[in-house]
């Protein structure tokens, strides 16, 4: 199979914000561009930058980050026409800083934490997921859909979404990895004084494991998935409610020649 080249948007103050169609599924059709995107952060885009999102088109934004995250960093690029879905929740899984509370962990410690979280994100976020495949089945369409790093519950539903489209799992994986090419650590903890990017001035070695897409985060969640469910295609169906006739609707609207 084909693994289309990542589509990072040319933004000024975008961070890992990027087209995550191209790809080719099992037969030989393509995933749509300029109908999927997701993205870490987007409070530091410039009105140039903003102005540009919204000539894509975007109709819907599935913003899978808690709330001190969006009052913190609030996405305000889109207008009243882009059907704009958070949440309220106080799960930890996927929230970066909360992982780097220990001040003792070591990297080994930080990549189990990882692994951890991907152990549990899929039950976590599964409000968050339902909504935004909800949100493309009523037709609202293109949808960005992002987190604080746009690497770890925005991750998830990237992969839940290519794997509805029935995108080949080594494809996901690229894509999924995609992100350590793409996210610009230094610059994003430039912007503010986090915990994060304290933690990255004085132990750069030990948060790595917290920064990265790794494959093996990936692989702790379809095992999870495997286990609980039968594979991914049982969680979107009995979890999600993403149906065969779902996955037909999803293809008929996002795949191509």
């Amino acid at each position: 199979m084909s693994v289309a080249s990542v589509a990072p948007l040319p933004l000024a103050s975008g961070f890992n914000l990027r087209d995550f169609g191209g790809h080719a599924i099992r037969d030989a059709r393509h995933v749509r561009r300029g109908m999927l995107y997701r993205s870490g952060t987007m409070a530091l885009l410039t009105d140039a930058d903003a102005q540009a999102l919204r000539t894509l088109g975007i109709r819907a934004i599935c913003d899978l980050r808690r709330p001190g995250e969006r009052q913190e960093e609030p996405t305000s690029w889109h207008g009243p026409d882009v059907d704009y879905y958070c949440r309220d929740y106080s799960e930890t899984s996927g929230v970066l800083t909360e992982i780097l509370r220990a001040d003792n962990a070591t990297a080994d410690d930080l990549h189990a934490a990882m692994i951890g979280i991907y152990r549990t994100i899929a039950t976590d976020h599964a409000d968050s997921y339902r909504a935004m495949f909800r949100q493309m089945l009523e037709g609202r369409l293109p949808i960005l859909i992002n987190c604080a790093a746009g690497k770890d519950r925005t991750g998830v539903g990237a992969m839940l979404i290519l794997a509805a489209l029935d995108v080949p799992r080594e494809t996901i994986l690229r894509d999924y990895l995609a992100t350590n090419d793409h996210a610009d650590w230094t610059w994003r903890l430039a912007q503010n004084d986090s915990r994060l990017a304290r933690a990255l001035r004085q132990r750069a070695d030990v948060v790595t494991p917290v920064l990265r897409a790794e494959a093996a985060y990936l692989d702790a969640l379809f095992e999870t998935l495997e286990a609980r469910h039968g594979g991914v295609d049982g969680y979107l169906r009995e979890t999600l409610g993403v149906d065969a006739d779902a996955r037909a609707a999803l293809r008929a609207a996002l795949l191509t020649l």
